[in-house]
C-alpha cells in the first residue's frame, strides 16, 4: 500500500511543479474531445467540422479561462444548427442564452459539467455522469448536468429534422413544418426529462452525503450516489412511463463509482481514526472545528501534535484580546480630537491616537474563515482536510 501512495506522491509532486505545462495539457485533451464530440452529434457544418478548426480552437481553449470554450462551444453548435435550418439555429441559441443568463454567467467555473456530459453520451456511459459530476462540482453540479442532458437530446432532435428537410423540397411550409416538429419533440421528450430528472437528484443527494461531518461521509456519498442512481433510474422510469436500459444504467453506474474512488483517492485518503476536534472562542463567536488527517506515505510522524492545537487556540485567543485592546470607539476619538481646558495634558491625550485595526491571517471575514485560519497553523505544510461545523 505505501508503494502505491508514493507512486501518487510522485505523481502529485509533479504535477505541482508543472502546473504550467500539465494544466494546459489536459485542458486541450478535453476541449479536443469536446468538439469532436459537437462534431460527431451535430455535424451540419463543413467549416466547423474541419480538423484543423478544432485543433486551432483546443489550443486556444486550453490557454484562456473555461468561460471562451463555453463561448466557443455555443458558437460551433450554433453554426451547425444554422446549417440545418434558420428557425433551428434560433432555437439553439435561445436555449444557449438561457443556459448562461440563469446559470453559467453566476457560476462560469461549472461551464464544463455541461460539456462534459455529451461525451458521456457519446462513450455509451451517460450515467457514469452523475456520480463523476457529483464528486468533482459538488452540490451546485446539479444544474449543468441538466443542461448537458437538454443540449444531447436537442441534438437528436435536430438530426431528425435534418433528415425531415432532406428528404423535401425547402420551401416555406415545410420549414414550419419541421421547426414545429423539434418544439412538439423537445417539449413531449418524456425520456429527457426523465434523464435529467435522475441527474439532478443523483448529484444533488451524492452532494449533499458529502457534506455532513459523520466519519467517512465522503465514501458514504460515493456509495449512495450509485445505489440512488440505480434506483432511482428504475423509479423514474416507472414514474414517467419510459423503459429504461439497466445494462447501460448499471454499468455507467460502477464506471462513475470508480472514477469517483479514483479521484477521492487522488486528493488523498482520509485517516478518520486520527480524528481531531478543536473547539475556542473569541467575542464575537464560539468555533467547532474537525481536522481529519490524510494518509501520505512521506510523512514520518503521521500523529497530531497536540501542542501545535493549543498553540492555535493561544494564538486566536491572543488575537482577541489584541483586536479588543485595539478597538477605539467613536467617543474616545472625539474626546482625543478635542481641546483639553487642563494646563497639564492628561495621560491619555498625551498618548498617540491608536492605530487603526490591520487585518492578518488570523482575522477573517467570517467564523468559519477564522476557524479555518487558525486550524491551519498547525503545519502549513500539512496534506490534511478540513470540515467546519456550523458556528454557535
Amino acid at each position: 500500500m505505501s508503494g502505491i501512495f508514493k507512486i501518487k506522491n510522485a505523481i502529485r509532486n509533479f504535477c505541482r511543479k508543472e502546473d504550467e505545462l500539465i494544466t494546459p495539457i489536459f485542458r486541450f485533451i478535453f476541449s479536443y474531445a469536446l468538439f469532436l464530440t459537437i462534431q460527431k452529434l451535430f455535424g451540419y457544418n463543413d467549416l466547423a467540422g474541419k480538423k484543423e478548426v478544432i485543433f486551432l480552437i483546443s489550443v486556444l481553449a486550453s490557454l484562456l479561462p473555461d468561460s471562451f470554450l463555453f463561448f466557443m462551444s455555443g458558437v460551433v453548435i450554433s453554426l451547425h444548427c444554422f446549417s440545418v435550418s434558420l428557425e433551428t439555429g434560433a432555437v439553439f441559441v435561445i436555449i444557449f442564452i438561457l443556459m448562461y443568463c440563469f446559470y453559467m454567467r453566476f457560476f462560469p467555473r461549472y461551464a464544463y459539467v455541461i460539456l462534459m456530459v455529451p461525451i458521456f453520451y457519446l462513450l455509451g456511459i451517460p450515467y457514469a455522469a452523475p456520480i463523476i459530476v457529483a464528486m468533482t462540482a459538488g452540490l451546485l453540479g446539479f444544474i449543468p448536468a441538466a443542461f448537458g442532458v437538454v443540449i444531447y437530446y436537442f441534438s437528436l432532435s435536430v438530426a431528425e429534422v435534418s433528415r425531415m428537410l432532406a428528404v423535401t423540397d425547402s420551401s416555406m411550409a415545410e420549414d414550419l413544418a419541421a421547426f414545429k416538429h423539434l418544439i412538439v419533440s423537445m417539449i413531449s421528450n418524456k425520456e429527457m426529462y426523465t434523464s435529467a430528472a435522475i441527474f439532478a437528484i443523483t448529484v444533488v443527494i451524492t452532494g449533499i452525503l458529502a457534506k455532513f461531518t459523520y466519519d467517512y461521509a465522503i465514501y458514504i456519498a460515493i456509495a449512495g450516489g450509485t445505489v440512488i442512481n440505480i434506483f432511482g433510474s428504475i423509479f423514474a422510469g416507472y414514474i414517467m412511463n419510459q423503459d429504461v436500459p439497466m445494462n447501460q444504467v448499471v454499468i455507467g453506474s460502477i464506471i462513475g463509482l470508480i472514477f469517483a474512488i479514483v479521484v477521492r483517492f487522488g486528493k488523498g485518503i482520509l485517516d478518520y481514526k486520527r480524528t481531531e476536534r478543536v473547539q475556542f472562542e473569541d467575542d464575537e463567536y464560539y468555533y467547532y472545528v474537525k481536522a481529519v488527517p490524510k494518509i501520505d506515505a512521506e510523512k514520518k510522524n503521521p500523529r497530531t501534535k497536540q501542542g501545535q492545537i493549543e498553540k492555535a487556540l493561544l494564538e486566536g485567543r491572543e488575537y482577541s484580546k489584541k483586536k479588543h485592546k485595539n478597538t477605539v470607539t467613536e467617543d474616545d476619538e472625539e474626546m482625543s480630537d478635542a481641546p483639553q481646558e487642563q494646563s497639564e495634558p492628561s495621560p491619555r491625550t498625551s498618548q498617540k491616537p491608536a492605530a487603526k485595526q490591520v487585518e492578518t491571517p488570523l482575522s477573517p471575514n467570517g467564523p468559519v474563515g477564522h476557524a479555518r485560519n487558525v486550524v491551519s497553523v498547525l503545519n502549513p505544510n500539512e496534506d490534511s482536510a478540513f470540515t467546519d461545523i456550523d458556528n454557535k
